[in-house]
This record gives C-alpha cells, structure tokens and sequence, in this order.
C-alpha cells in the first residue's frame, strides 16, 4: 500500500506540476465540491466549528473551506516539484528577520500555527530560505499517502517527526539550531491542559510551553494567509522567550499562546480547514 501511494503521488505531483495555474483552479474546484457532496460528517464538522468561532455557517462560508482545502492539497502536490524561485514567488516580500534574530542565540526556535491559509506552503518557503525545518506531523493528506508526502518533504530537507516520538528527537532539533514546526489545533496530542478559545474552555497541547520552558529556544507564531492570484502573506511574531519573559509559569505561559492562536484563526475564519469536530474533541 506504501508503495502504491508514493506511486500515485509522484504521478499526481508530475501532472499538477505541468498544468497551467487554470487548469489546476478548475481541477480543485471539482475536488472540492465532490468532498463537499459525499461527506456529510465533514459538512456538518466544518458548520460546528463555525459556529464556535462566531462566524458565518451559511452553505457558501461552508464550502468555502472545502474550496480553499483543495487550493491547498493540489498546490503542495505540484509545490513538491517546484523550485526555490517559483516558491518565493508565491510568497511575495516575507519577512523573516525575527527568527534571524530569534536563531543568532543558537538555540533553535519554536514555531507553532494553525490549520489556516496554506500552512505547507510556508514550511516549503522557509525551507528553501536555507533554515533547518522539523515538522511534528501524523497523517498527512489521508494514510494512504502519508509516507510518500513524508518522503518527499525529507528529500527536500525537511524533517518529518512523528508525534510519538520521544522528546530527544525536538531537543535534537533545537539543540542544532533548528525550527520545530507545530499545528498547535491538530488532534495530535493526548491531555493537554485546559485554556480559552473563543469563550470555551477546552484542552489544548501544551508541548511547546513546556519544549520551550526546557530548552530556551523562543515560541515564533504565525500564518500563511492565501491572497489573490495565487499568492500569500506569511505573518511572523514572537510569542513567548524565556531569555526575556523570564520564569512567568506554565499557566500563563498556556493563556499567552492561545490568545494569540485564537486571533490566528479569528483573522483567518474563511479559511480555517478543520474537518474534525474540534470543539468536541477537545472536551
């Protein structure tokens, strides 16, 4: 099954990589309704979380996630095959000059996001900025091409960690002066601790506070916004540094990154692709 999978993404890396930027619109457009049509788990999952950021639940604001979904799963795919020119293109004036800043100390960085905008994208770019990027990521895509999205972003560079992997593997990473990536609204964690979202009190990881709190290397949040004519904006912000926050504790330290990743996905609810049932997993 492995084997077919990175069979069927190579295939389909090759043909999305050669079509006209038109084509491909039209093509994730047909992906998009035809998930939207056959699952209804997932209509419904999307509307509920909607609801609980306060946002639009209408059909349109509900497809409009399918849509920007499949924007995003066949630009990665040809994104797989495309230079560093044609992906700096894509991301027009990033400013990275924070953790240029954040990496001169040698401790590696800390950089957690959400499932908004193209979050692969900007892994891609920062990537081919020439940092050392580590991604905490499970399944990706659907299980049957994890391994092969898997073996196409380490032939890139970029390491892919396993959340069940032990902690050495991120305490490696940092301690080589690396960029840990996080998708701190993923399911990839068990406990966690209870913070606020959008007036609900839920449980969110607490990997990052306490990677943090360990090694000294500073939490950098952000999002990969998708614009017009194929396009992003790349936002980048210090959130926590223990060198210059001092000792705050776990609590405080929890309520400051969540503030934050809750205006994330505020600024950013037309495209937040969540198709679990985020509120009740988190319960």
């Amino acid at each position: 099954m492995d084997n077919f999978g990175r069979l069927m993404f190579r295939m389909a890396a090759f043909l999305l990589d050669r079509l006209p930027a038109g084509l491909r619109h039209i093509l994730a457009s047909a992906g998009a309704q035809l998930d939207y049509a056959s699952s209804s788990r997932k209509r419904r999952n999307v509307r509920s979380n909607l609801e609980g950021i306060g946002t639009n639940t209408d059909t349109s604001s509900v497809f409009n996630i399918f849509r920007h979904h499949a924007a995003n799963m066949t630009e990665i795919l040809a994104a797989s095959r495309w230079d560093a020119e044609t992906i700096r293109n894509r991301i027009p004036n990033a400013d990275t000059s924070i953790i240029e800043e954040a990496l001169g100390r040698n401790r590696g960085v800390i950089l957690v996001t959400v499932h908004t905008g193209n979050w692969e994208l900007a892994g891609l770019y920062l990537n081919h900025a020439g940092y050392r990027m580590h991604v905490v990521a499970g399944v990706q895509m659907n299980r049957m091409l994890t391994n092969a999205v898997k073996d196409a972003k380490q032939r890139m560079g970029i390491e892919v960690i396993n959340p069940d992997y032990s902690y050495r593997r991120l305490f490696k990473a940092l301690g080589g002066n690396g960029i840990v990536a996080l998708l701190l609204d993923g399911d990839l964690f068990t406990g966690g601790a209870p913070v606020e979202l959008f007036g609900k009190r839920i449980n969110m990881p607490r990997g990052a506070v306490r990677l943090s709190e360990r090694t000294g290397a500073p939490i950098i949040g952000g999002y990969c916004r998708r614009l017009d004519n194929d396009r992003y904006h790349i936002h980048l912000e210090k959130i926590l540094d223990p060198e210059t926050d001092g000792p705050i504790g776990e609590e405080e330290s929890m309520k400051r990154l969540y503030g934050r990743v809750e205006e994330y996905i505020a600024q950013n609810r037309d495209q937040w692709c969540m198709f679990r049932d985020f509120w009740g997993d988190r319960n």
